[in-house]
This record gives structure tokens, sequence and C-alpha cells, in this order.
């Protein structure tokens, strides 16, 4: 049964905050897009978001009543800081900011890598997201990040406004570390889930799928298609964003399929490959905020 509180969504006329963060795989050129996917009475939904990487579509939504998680502990340790204690975070970044060169890039991410938690941490983690190669986010298989500097002019810094205006949203979600299976435990009938899983690798060597320790393989796809069957057996609505492939195509079958006019770019030893997005829902056309428009 759907909850009754209402979430401050996109429709209610308020600009919603940007997302902070550089993220491959990152929704933010999608958003508007996305939200004609979403079911038309989202706001009365609890929200799932188990992948949740730069929030982009929740940004939008601004559900007041959303379990969002990751698996990258990193990411959801700096959310957590943002949240809690905005104005510590955005002072701790300004000082990064205004020292960045390549030199202080590398002792940053050394001091990053022997640090835990809090204010410090998160600073230097936005710090080295706004100023590392493309938006990437890589560890090794000893979770030690390894993104190079990526010599980025004049990189955009969020301000202490801006971190406001996000953690002002974030104070009523739950945010949570974990496998986006354990995820689900709480989802039961008329709750809204959204998933975009690392994307499949085009290349056999791409970065997208290193955002953990473990990889993120083919076999990932099944697992995360697989759940999306067993949430809409309970009763949920669901909500996919994947490439355009066929073995992609294949794990959905009997969902609604949607190509979108747009294309994802994933560069390797300075070769592009381009590839369709596709949107994948259990929910018809009919009951998209789209068609109440």
């Amino acid at each position: 049964m759907a909850s009754k509180r209402k979430g401050r969504n996109a429709a209610d006329g308020q600009v919603a905050p940007r997302p902070f963060l550089r993220w491959a795989g990152g929704k933010f050129y999608l958003t508007s897009a996305l939200l004609g996917f979403t079911p038309s009475d989202v706001s009365v939904r609890r929200y799932f978001e188990p992948f949740l990487g730069a929030g982009s579509l929740f940004f939008a939504l601004r559900h007041e009543y959303a379990y969002l998680s990751d698996l990258n502990g990193h990411l959801i340790e700096c959310y957590r800081a943002i949240r809690d204690n905005p104005r510590a975070v955005a002072l701790a970044l300004r000082g990064h900011a205004e020292r960045d060169c390549e030199r202080y890039y590398y002792s940053v991410r050394e001091a990053y890598n022997r640090s835990r938690g809090g204010v410090a941490r998160a600073a230097r983690f936005l710090y080295l997201n706004r100023t590392g190669f493309n938006g990437v986010f890589r560890v090794n298989l000893a979770g030690v990040y390894n993104v190079p500097y990526g010599r980025k002019s004049s990189p955009r810094f969020p301000s202490t406004v801006d971190l406001t205006a996000i953690a002002a949203v974030l104070r009523g979600a739950r945010l949570s570390t974990q496998d986006y299976r354990a995820a689900f435990t709480r989802a039961r009938s008329g709750d809204f889930v959204y998933l975009d899983p690392p994307y499949p690798p085009l290349n056999g060597t791409s970065f997208f799928a290193h955002y953990t320790p473990d990889r993120f393989g083919i076999a990932d796809q099944a697992q995360v298609a697989a759940c999306a069957r067993d949430l809409d057996k309970r009763g949920c609505l669901v909500m996919v964003s994947n490439a355009d492939t066929p073995a992609v195509r294949k794990l959905y079958r009997g969902f609604v399929v949607t190509r979108l006019s747009v294309t994802r770019y994933v560069s390797s030893s300075s070769i592009k490959h381009q590839v369709g997005e596709l949107v994948i829902t259990n929910y018809p056309r009919s009951s998209m905020r789209q068609a109440a428009r």
C-alpha cells in the first residue's frame, strides 16, 4: 500500500538542488526524460534507489520518504557528512579548492586513503571527485582509490549554499551502505523502486564497474533483472535504466521497454563507443507522469 506522506518533488514548482558529484554513468542530462517515466503518483509512494551514485533522479524528485543506498561506502559516508554538517564540509572543501594543483591532488588522495569517515574525509572525497580524471570513481581490488589527476581547468566546487540545499533534501532520507539485494528487504507492495546498475562494459576494460573492490559483470546484470521480477511479484512499481544491448533486452523480456533518443560515450584508449539508453518499467505508459501532462 502506498504511503500517505507526500514527497517534495519536481512537480511542486520548487527548484531542485543540482547533484553535487561528477559520476560516471550519472543521469544528470537524462533527468528530465526519466521524470516522465516515473509513476504519475510517485509522490505518495515510498521511494527506493539502491544504486544511488550521484542521485540525479532523487534530487529532481526530492522525495522525503526515500531509502537511498549504495554498495560504495565512500559515497554514502560523503552523503551522511553533508546531510549532518554541510557548512563544515563546505569550509573544508574550500581549503582544498584554493590549493588545487597536481601535486596537491596526490597528497590529498594519499590522505584520503588513510582516513576514515567524518567531515574531513567527505571534503577530500568531494575535492578528488571534482578534480580527478573524467569524474571516475575507481578503486583497486584492495579498495584503494587510485584515480589520477584530471588536469581540469577551473573545476567547479559545490558552495555552502549548494551543500546546505542538498542537506535539506537528504534530511528525511534513510542512507545505508549495502548490496542492492539487501536494500529490498523493506520494499513492499505499492513502493516505487528505481534501479540504475553499472552498465555492461563495452570493451571488457571499462572502469564504470569498478566502484567497489567487487566487479559488476553480466551475471550481476542477470541478478538485477531477477530482483526486478521479484519486486514485480511483490506489487512494487519498478523502473530500470540500462544500456540498449541485446543481452539487456533479453533479461527484461515482458517489461515495458523504451529506447531514449540519447547516447552515452565510454572512453578507453582514445576509442569512443556509442550506445542507446533504455528505460524499463513493469507498469504501462498510461500510468507514467508523461501521460498525465
